[in-house]
């Protein structure tokens, strides 16, 4: 096992504080957001949605490629861990769709039958 230098080791120090800095401010800023949420206008509510999509998956890129040291691995295993990830926010997102539709549906029948 090769050992670390001193300037490597400064540089994976300063990485991390700038990691858990960046990871802090859109923390803050996906939950105040949140506490808004409720008394914002409806049309102002798509983008925080979307910002809070996008910050989440930006930390858990930042958290896998700095705290996991996945940056620094060689493509086909980045890909190998990426694939899944992609594949179960994918899987969320056609599921939640799935389900609206069929509340949906159920909630025209019911109007319909009752």
């Amino acid at each position: 096992m090769a050992e670390m230098t001193q300037q490597e080791y400064e540089q994976n120090k300063k990485d991390v504080y700038k990691t858990t800095g960046i990871l802090a401010v859109v923390t803050v800023v996906e939950v105040l957001g949140s506490i808004v949420y409720e008394n914002m206008v409806e049309d102002l509510r798509w983008p925080l949605m979307v910002f809070v999509t996008l910050a989440s998956v930006i930390k858990a890129y930042w958290i896998m490629a700095i705290f996991m040291h996945v940056g620094h691995e060689k493509r086909g295993f980045i890909l190998t861990i990426l694939f899944p990830f992609v594949f179960l926010v994918w899987a969320i997102i056609a599921f939640s769709a799935d389900g609206a539709a069929w509340l949906e549906m159920r909630n025209a029948l019911n109007g319909i039958l009752f």
